[in-house]
Formats: C-alpha cells, structure tokens, sequence
C-alpha cells in the first residue's frame, strides 16, 4: 500500500540546495536537481533544523517541505548581487529537492512567491502566503496528489496560515479536508511581553515596534490554534501560555512533544577516542585559520548557538571570566563572528584570558558533535529559549548540561543549583539562568561540575541516558504521527475519504 502525504510549512524558513541544479538562460534554477544536498540559510533558526530533521524521520509518510523559493545569487544576504528582471523572465516554477532511502521518502518545495527571489523575513512575508499556497496548489493539482494528502503541517505563524489556506482549499477542491496540525515555535505574546518593558524605555523605536505587528501576528496565532486539529506545544511553558490570554487554544488538541536530535551525528566517543579528540582538537578560527590544541588535562567549558543577544553569551563569558580568575585549567569554546557586537563585546570581558578562549564561526553538525565531545561541560546560556536543542545534542554527546530559562528545563529534570543538597541521582542537568541578578546561579554551577568529577560524570551518563530513550527524530515523529491517526480514528469521513459536510462552521 503506497503512503500518504504529509506536506510541512516553513514558509519564510530558508531550505535550500547547495545550488547544484541546472539553470536557464538567465542564469536562474530550473527543475532538474543536480545534487540532493540540504543546507540552511537565512532566519532559519532552530525551527527550520526542526522541520528538516523531522521531513527525513517519518516512516508513515511521504513527507514535502515546503518553503518559499530563494536564489541566493540574487539575494544580498548570501552575497549575490540583485537585478531588476521582469516577473515574465524569472523562471517561476516550483523547485524540487529528492531526499530518498529505503524507508523514507520526502523531498523540499520551493516555491516561487512575491515576484523575485530575494529573500523575505518572516515579519514581511504574510502578504506573500496566499501566492505562496496558490502556486502550491497548482502544482499539486497537475501531479495529481491532492486526494492523497492526509496532513497539512503548519510551523511558525506564517507557516500555520499557509497551512489552513491549503487545508481550506483542498477541501474546497476535493469535499475532504486534511489533518491540521500545528507547531508555533515562539508565540508572537510571549515575545510582545518580552520586549514590551525595551520598547516603552525607549529602547526599542517606533518603526521597530510596528515592524514586529504584534497585534496583527497574536491574532493570527489564535486563529490559526482555534481551526487547527493538533497544536504541539514544545514544553509545559509553552502549553500553559496556548491555555492562557490571549489565545484560549483547546486543551484536548495540545499535546507536549519536546523537538529531538539526530542520535547518529550526536553521539559519545568511547574513552580513547575522546582522548585522541582532545589531545589534538582541530579547529578553525574566525578568520579561517587552522589551528591544533591539546585540551587533555583541561576542563573545557562550551556554548554554541546563533550569535545574538538572546543567547546570552556575554552573561556567560562574565560568569566564565570570574571562574578562570581561580582555575587555570579552564578552556572556554563558544560561537562568534566577525563583526558582531556580541562577539565583540565577549571578547572584552575575556580579554584577560584570551589565550584560553576558542570563539568557533558557525558550524555544521558533525563539527558541533566533536566540540560536545571535547567538551567537559556544556551551557546553555539563553536569557529566554523556547525549548533549546544544543543542550540535547550535547547529552547525547554525553556531556553534563547547564541551561538558563528555557522549556527544556520545565521539560526534563533539571535540578534547581539553589538546592546544593539535593539528590542528584535522578539529575540529567542543571537549571542555572544567567540573567545579570541571576548570574551567581550559572557560576556556582559551574563551580559545582568542575569540582566534583564524579557527579559531573553521573549527570552527563543520566543525560545521555535520557536523549536515547525519548527524543530521537525517529521517536519524536512517531508520536506525532500516532496523534493523527487518533484523530483519523475518530473521523470516519476523513479516514475514508467521504466528503465533509460543508454546513461544518469550523471549515468555512
């Protein structure tokens, strides 16, 4: 029995090809694929890794990923250059993208929206979903594909609008209207929150604020939570806030599935090969250069993720400083870039110890697993994280865990460093925020694992012990898939395919 379709939004997430396909006279990607590679790129973030890891982890479904199409040799972003071709001489089609093995089949959509391909953030691209889902339809009424569509995913609140607008005109094509199910990522209220006190201090322009359409992005949130079938929430956080004001969301559709890793890139090393890591750990520095480092006999303390404020590097390289005051064996690896005020500023308050501190540029995630490796602790630092993945990569790496304020501490057991007496044995990391009035947290934290050797190891064994057992891609897309067939199983009409009744009010 051939599979079903599931089609996933992320509309304004950039997932793109490493431009190996063949072009048309004006130099732009036609169809024809010429390698299967997949990278990311702009304003893509965690959610678009979410969206691709779970695209290539479903047994169930034949799986299509759709983003709208950007060509990086025309976007200032990737550093191409920008020219005014007329919409009739771009080459305006959907772009396809093979991902296959024996179990899996999906592949990533392209499609073209809005005139051009340059690429638009995900505050501006609203007024271009219905193109967007338009030339998407089309092109599945031609394959012929829409009656075996079974569900419609929606991520982030572009991406869940795109995905009602494509349920609605399904059903509207067909009489069956596929299962909704949506995961918002960052819920547009909690961020207004967040930057609320900024804006009214002044901090925060008025061009800015408006930019951000705060009201407008709520309100579609809480449609979108209202018509959908399904809402993944991605900590208890997260679910109490979908139960809250403003959006009121149905507890019976809320379900809270964590995001996963990928178990075969972030694994542990045996003890030999994590001695031969560290003794001679390669890396390249901001500038490209190559350098060598023997880390054995140290402690080495991480931190990795986008370069931006949120992220709270600069809290931790003050907590890191105050500990390199007292321990010389402390080698700090974190992310930085050329240029960025961040990475500027982190680099001042560690210039007493440069020479124990590696800034790595952005890396992919094989490079990611060999610092997690090499690395004794690993922390988290972000001053308001969703869920946060690195910190699970870095366990099934089978490094101990520090994360500040995120959903994955409100997730799993992550034990409160206030509470220095407590038992650990059930421990898989340490909750430490590093907000400035906080930071003393994060620093007895970390005081506490470079101390003690033992329960350093234990904390890291529990953490790896945990990631195996319960969030795998794999694990994390069969639960989802199981949460659409209780909902087939209790919608005989939509499992069978018999026509919807249209005097339904939620499919108007």
């Amino acid at each position: 029995m051939s599979k079903k379709l599931k089609v996933m939004f992320s509309t304004h997430g950039l997932v793109e090809g490493d431009f190996g396909f063949q072009t048309d006279e004006y130099g732009f990607p036609v169809t024809t694929v010429l390698s299967k590679n997949v990278i990311t790129g702009q304003d893509t973030g965690g959610q678009v890794y979410y969206v691709k890891a779970l695209a290539t982890s479903s047994n169930k479904y034949n799986i299509d990923l759709v983003t709208r199409r950007v060509d990086p040799r025309i976007c200032p972003q990737f550093g191409g250059t920008y020219h005014e071709y007329k919409k009739s001489e771009l080459n305006y089609v959907v772009e396809e993208q093979w991902h296959e093995s024996d179990k899996i089949r999906s592949r990533v959509l392209r499609v073209p929206a809005g005139g051009n391909f340059m690429f638009i953030p995900k505050e501006e691209i609203v007024p271009y979903i219905d193109e967007l889902v338009d030339n998407l339809f089309e092109y599945y009424k031609k394959s012929g594909e829409l009656n075996n569509i079974e569900v419609v995913e929606g991520h982030y609140r572009d991406g869940m609008m795109a995905a009602d607008m494509l349920c609605s005109k399904i059903e509207k094509f067909t009489g069956r209207r596929p299962i909704m199910l949506v995961t918002s990522h960052s819920l547009g209220h909690k961020k207004y929150e967040r930057n609320l006190p900024q804006y009214q201090a002044g901090q925060i322009s008025e061009e800015e604020w408006r930019w951000h359409g705060f009201e407008q992005r709520i309100n579609q949130e809480t449609q979108e939570f209202h018509k959908t079938d399904i809402i993944i929430a991605t900590s208890p956080d997260e679910e109490r806030r979908l139960l809250a004001e403003p959006y009121l969301a149905d507890i019976q559709k809320i379900t809270v599935i964590p995001p996963g890793y990928n178990d075969r890139v972030f694994t542990s090393l045996n003890p030999q090969e994590k001695y031969k890591l560290r003794y001679h750990f390669q890396y390249k520095d901001l500038q490209g250069k190559e350098h060598s480092i023997n880390l054995t006999g140290k402690k080495v303390v991480s931190s990795l993720g986008r370069v931006v404020r949120d992220k709270g590097f600069c809290e931790l390289s003050r907590s890191i400083a105050e500990i390199m005051q007292t321990n010389s064996d402390v080698i700090y690896i974190v992310s930085g870039e050329n240029g960025n005020p961040v990475t500027d500023e982190c680099r001042e308050i560690l210039k007493d110890f440069a020479d124990r501190v590696i800034f790595m540029p952005s890396l992919n995630q094989k490079e990611m697993a060999q610092v997690y490796n090499a690395s004794d602790i690993f922390v988290m630092s972000s001053l308001n994280e969703a869920f946060g993945m690195v910190p699970i990569e870095a366990m099934g790496c089978g490094t101990a865990v520090i994360v500040g304020r995120s959903g994955f501490n409100d997730f799993a057991h992550c034990a409160d460093i206030r509470d220095t007496k407590q038992d650990f044995a059930k421990t898989i990391g340490i909750y430490a925020p590093s907000q400035e009035q906080d930071r003393w947290r994060q620093i007895n934290a970390l005081k506490l694992l470079l101390g003690d050797d033992a329960l350093r190891l234990m904390i890291a064994q529990n953490g790896y012990n945990y990631v195996r057992e319960n969030l795998t891609w794999e694990k994390i897309s069969e639960q989802k898939d199981n949460l659409v067939q209780k909902v087939l199983d209790a919608s005989p009409q939509r499992k069978s395919g018999v026509r919807s009744q249209p005097s339904n009010p939620r499919h108007r």
